[in-house]
């Protein structure tokens, strides 16, 4: 069967991808590449897709609904696409197959975020998932999965890179056979499957009165690039806690009490435990140090 192909996606990993299929598929088999209308997101790379597609002579679309993606679809005959970072809600079906990935070990943590819950759920092992798109979310039939260890140190940005570069892996090792039509599938278990809701910046607030690991948890899987956990000071400040460290020590202390100032660390009690505030900035306020931002042992955070 003759192949014509479409990239759908955007942002670095997405990229990541591209530059892949480029360079491994025959010449002329990717048809475009199409991306959402990202210009107002902080993290778009649109400008880098543009200059990969008159690298490799692929045409370039920004995309900025679903009917403009249908049109050029049909316009380029697609048969076949690779989606990795898209926003839009796509029809399946209409003689094409379109295929994807998704961070975690599928059916577990479909939907939303799947990488930030597994961190804030304390998973010691990360799971990416490449599958065949299908009507339901993340219900496809799954061609392959890889998976790596996260330690309790990691956060959400080693996982991103550990997690992007699982992806190229796995998508390097199905490029033959999806070209000689020889790639494999199995269906998911559904009855063990577990979903994940859509997160927003304000579900950041920090819950003191969690243990000190679910704590540092929560704080590791929504440090940079995303917009960080935070927490409210007396004066009713935001202060985002970039890194954290569970405390050895035994301390006792009101959940969201100032237990301990140093330099370069804050001692935070929790509802069991406490941890350590490594980093951490009050919004509009940048360089504050941790002895400015945490100035008394009165200060309770909420």
């Amino acid at each position: 069967m003759t192949k014509s192909v479409a990239f759908l996606g955007s942002k670095a990993a997405g990229l990541q991808l591209c530059k892949l299929l480029c360079s491994g598929l025959p010449n002329g088999t990717l048809r475009a590449i199409i991306c959402p209308d990202d210009s107002s997101d902080s993290r778009t790379v649109l400008d880098d897709f543009v200059a990969l597609g008159e690298k490799y002579g692929v045409p370039v679309h920004v995309a900025k609904d679903r009917k403009s993606t249908s049109s050029l679809l049909d316009l380029y005959g697609i048969t076949h696409a690779f989606v990795h970072g898209w926003y839009q809600i796509i029809s399946v079906g209409q003689g094409r197959q379109f295929y994807g990935f998704h961070y975690s070990a599928l059916p577990k943590y479909r939907g939303n975020a799947p990488l930030v819950w597994q961190i804030i759920n304390g998973e010691p092992e990360i799971g990416i998932s490449f599958f065949a798109f299908s009507d339901g979310m993340d219900e496809g039939d799954v061609n392959s999965q890889k998976f790596f260890k996260l330690d309790i140190c990691e956060s959400i940005c080693e996982a991103l890179e550990k997690a992007n570069g699982a992806m190229l892996e796995i998508m390097e090792s199905q490029l033959a056979p999806f070209l000689s039509d020889k790639l494999e599938f199995k269906k998911q278990r559904h009855d063990l499957a577990s979903y994940c809701a859509l997160r927003t910046p304000e579900d950041g607030r920090i819950d003191w009165s969690n243990s000190a690991t679910k704590v540092h948890n929560f704080i590791r899987a929504q440090t940079h690039p995303y917009p960080g956990a935070f927490s409210l000071l007396s004066d009713g400040k935001v202060v985002r806690i970039w890194k954290s460290e569970i405390e050895s020590r035994v301390f006792f202390g009101v959940p969201g009490g100032v237990a301990e100032v140093r330099d370069d660390t804050v001692v935070v009690a929790c509802g069991e435990g406490a941890i350590r505030v490594v980093s951490a900035a009050v919004d509009g306020s940048p360089g504050m140090s941790l002895r400015q931002i945490f100035n008394s042992l009165r200060i309770r955070l909420k």
